[in-house]
């Protein structure tokens, strides 16, 4: 038996001369939860859009994703995430390395404008379809809800008629 496993089954104890509380960190399904609802609220994830992405738009999903993949390293920091949730993070984590490797640090345009709309949408694509996956796993290992916004990156399912 690990020791978390055995401090969330004793929260203290006291002896003749004083006692001793501690207050247990979140078990892996409440990190769960707050990594589902971190993820619900970008936009970079969840905006569909009909044509091309707009300039101001790739600006924004960049930040996005910077700001993604430094609160999914903090995440992975805490002492609760557990190996599994851990690996879904990570992927998560490598998805938006990925995403930036591939949009580089030239995402505004310019003279091959079309060129770099079409990389870049193909970029947001695979972290959407990554994070779709991933988000999928997570949810069935523990028992999380998925909100609305985020069940539309998941991948499709075999009877969708859709």
């Amino acid at each position: 038996m690990r020791v978390m496993e055995v401090m969330r089954r004793i929260k203290g104890f006291s002896t003749p001369l004083g006692g001793v509380d501690w207050e247990l960190p979140p078990p892996q399904r409440a990190v769960a939860e707050k990594v589902v609802v971190y993820l619900e609220d970008r936009r970079v994830l969840t905006v569909r859009r009909v044509g091309m992405v707009a300039v101001e738009d790739r600006e924004n999903c960049v930040a996005s994703v910077l700001e993604i993949r430094a609160t999914l390293t903090r995440i992975l920091m805490e002492p609760d995430t557990g190996d599994q949730l851990a690996e879904n993070l990570k992927a998560m984590r490598a998805a938006c390395r990925r995403f930036l490797d591939t949009v580089g640090p030239d995402h505004t345009g310019g003279a091959r404008s079309h060129m770099l709309s079409a990389t870049f949408g193909a970029a947001l694509g695979e972290l959407r379809a990554v994070f779709g996956i991933q988000l999928g796993i997570i949810a069935a290992r523990h028992h999380v809800d998925l909100p609305e916004e985020l069940t539309a990156i998941l991948p499709a399912s075999d009877t969708d008629d859709e």
